[in-house]
């Protein structure tokens, strides 16, 4: 090498490394995976309950938990109590379900049952026997105290009313005996058992709170779960109430004409053997109300009316249209369409049946009152008070009223919309042209505050007219 020429020698270059620092996610991500597979597992679990019963009438580990026919969770272990003297239920609620463990929750198994008043638990005996419950309204709770046998009655509501007869013997009444007014239910017997002194029997019944108003202080109850048979001359007669009570017994109950006061909780009653011939004939006009109204409303009893009208010239066609409308004081109200004819109808062939009479329909008597319109006429003697109507400026919970026989329809005011100063419903709600002209009444206060209309647009509440209240907040107070 030549010593002359500069030496040059080699030089790296250094790059630096990129940071990484990114790798610290996958740590992190890998410790959130965990924790939320961890919480899903624990949501997913349910929530664990124990159930004391007396016996456990062939229940199983796996057997489902039900309420109103859907499965809300599952029993987990069935075992003997340590003392041998019950069974101990350990059962898993479901995730959406968790709320019916409240204080107040009631519990029993459905198995299969076979009484004089029917079969029960039919679908249990080819299928496995299942809990069932009612749920309470107390605050959370995660044991409970079973039922030996289901509960005669869901839950006692505000306004029920509870009495007390009294008889010399039990006969056929039982719990779960009904108790019927011209043969329809209205209560129920509690329980039965001896006095304090053992000197009578005495049952507890339950009244609904739509028929308390037909209790009076004069009101008389008998049995008539039985058969009364009497042998003459002409052959053999038998008497009973219906095969209904012969086969499940029964309370009637009867008050006179002239109805005396309303009774309180805990009064007592004479239960008698059978009924006197006068008692049958009472005739008491009592209006009653519905449990979804406040206690004390009355109900209106709304009157089926056909409007019949005769239309052309050379060839007449025969034209009808049906509803329902109220008699008040000025008149019978409802639909403006069931007092107002097409315009090519006859004059002279215009008419109202209602309550076995033809009315004629002149247009003097009518007064239209925008969509509704009152006729002056007065067809029956139970009359709608004016001081239970009143005018409503937005909407609220109502109850509709039609066939005073069938069902109420409720009315939730998330279904109502205002439309030109009436109520429109919302279509989701099952409405046909039998309500044409029910009324609509506040859940509130139990007022008349409408009549239905079932138009081709749509079922609509057509408000009353006039001045008989403000807003319905302050008509609530």
């Amino acid at each position: 090498m030549d010593e002359n020429l500069p030496q040059q020698l080699p030089t790296a270059d250094i790059q630096p490394e990129p940071e990484r620092t990114w790798f610290w996610l996958i740590p992190l991500a890998a410790v959130l995976l965990v924790a939320w597979l961890g919480y899903d597992s624990w949501a997913r679990r349910g929530l664990e309950i124990r159930v004391y019963l007396e016996n456990g009438h062939g229940l199983q580990a796996g057997d489902d938990i039900r309420y109103r026919g859907i499965v809300v969770g599952r029993v987990k272990s069935v075992e003997l109590e340590q003392t041998l003297d019950g069974v101990r239920l350990l059962a898993v609620l479901d995730p959406g379900s968790q709320q019916l463990a409240r204080a107040g929750t009631r519990f029993w198994v459905v198995r299969p049952k076979v009484g004089i008043s029917g079969i029960a638990g039919l679908e249990t005996i080819v299928g496995p026997r299942y809990l069932t419950l009612l749920p309470g309204e107390g605050r959370p709770q995660r044991s409970f105290i079973g039922l030996e046998e289901p509960p005669i009655l869901e839950r006692i509501r505000p306004g029920d009313l509870e009495i007390v007869l009294q008889a010399s013997r039990r006969e056929s009444v039982r719990p779960g005996t009904p108790i019927l007014y011209r043969q329809v239910p209205i209560g129920v017997v509690l329980s039965v058992g001896l006095t304090s002194d053992s000197s009578a029997v005495e049952a507890r019944v339950h009244i609904e709170k739509a028929f308390t108003e037909l209790i009076r202080d004069d009101t008389r109850f008998w049995n008539v779960g039985k058969i009364e048979a009497q042998l003459g001359l002409q052959g053999m007669t038998i008497q009973m109430e219906s095969l209904e009570t012969l086969v499940a017994g029964g309370i009637a109950v009867a008050t006179p004409s002239a109805a005396g006061q309303i009774v309180s909780n805990g009064h007592r009653f004479r239960l008698f053997d059978r009924a006197r011939d006068e008692w049958l004939a009472w005739e008491p006009l009592i209006p009653i109300g519905s449990s979804l109204l406040p206690p004390g409303a009355i109900m209106p009893v709304p009157l089926r009316a056909v409007l019949r009208w005769q239309q052309g010239t050379l060839l007449t066609a025969d034209k009808s249209r049906r509803g329902w409308v109220l008699q008040t004081a000025d008149g019978l109200v409802g639909p403006r369409d069931l007092f107002v004819s097409d315009p090519d109808a006859h004059d002279d062939s215009v008419q109202l049946e209602i309550s076995g009479e033809r009315l004629p329909v002149p247009a003097d008597r009518v007064q239209s009152r925008g969509s509704l319109a009152v006729l002056d006429a007065h067809v029956s003697r139970t009359v709608w008070p004016a001081a239970r109507m009143r005018r409503a400026t937005r909407p609220e919970d109502c109850l509709v009223i039609g066939d005073p026989a069938g069902r109420a329809l409720p009315l939730a005011v998330s279904r109502l919309t205002v439309d030109e100063g009436d109520w429109a419903i919302d279509t989701a709600v099952s409405v046909d042209a039998t309500w044409h002209g029910a009324c609509v009444l506040a859940r509130s206060d139990g007022q008349l505050l409408g009549i239905l209309l079932v138009t081709p647009d749509g079922p609509r509440v057509a408000l009353l007219p006039g001045e008989q209240g403000g807003d319905a907040s302050e008509q609530g107070k």
